[in-house]
């Protein structure tokens, strides 16, 4: 049972966003395998069209993957302030929409609060921008933040 709660866990939530998670008490020999796994599976899936997005504290080893890595530096258990989502968003937003074969990958480490905010303002900034084609998508994000994340985050990261 010690693995298992240890264990990486990859979430499509919809077709070109997916979710990586991992546990803070995972250890490192085992968060590097499953995180190449991962990746090498992405790779064979999505080649060169993976943004990997990190809701996590800085982490060395993601900027040495060969993919195109976006480092938030998020605190855990902080919640990130409106013009750092903003940022994340619209970087998701212009990633995604330069090519519809393009995915973003949201990579967590430990607290899963970021992720719920970061998963929730993008639902909120995207309705905003696009129109019904998007709607499947959204609704796939929305029950996934509400039966995945909701519950784990802290008041801040909730408002």
């Amino acid at each position: 049972s010690g693995s298992r709660d240890a264990s990486t866990d990859l979430t499509y939530i919809t077709e070109r966003i997916i979710t990586v998670l991992c546990p803070a008490e995972c250890p490192e020999p085992l968060y590097q395998q499953n995180l190449q796994e991962i990746l090498v599976m992405l790779q064979s899936k999505h080649q060169h069209n993976c943004m990997l997005i990190n809701v996590s504290q800085k982490n060395e080893a993601l900027n040495r993957l060969k993919h195109k890595v976006l480092d938030t530096g998020w605190l855990d258990h902080l919640a990130p302030n409106l013009d750092q989502i903003f940022s994340v968003c619209s970087s998701m937003e212009k990633w995604l929409q330069t090519h519809p074969r393009r995915v973003v990958v949201l990579h967590c480490r430990g607290g899963k609060g970021q992720l719920a905010v970061l998963v929730a303002s993008y639902i909120d900034f995207s309705s905003m921008l696009n129109s019904a084609d998007l709607s499947l998508d959204h609704f796939a994000m929305r029950r996934f933040y509400s039966n995945k994340l909701s519950a784990l985050m802290t008041p801040s990261q909730k408002r």
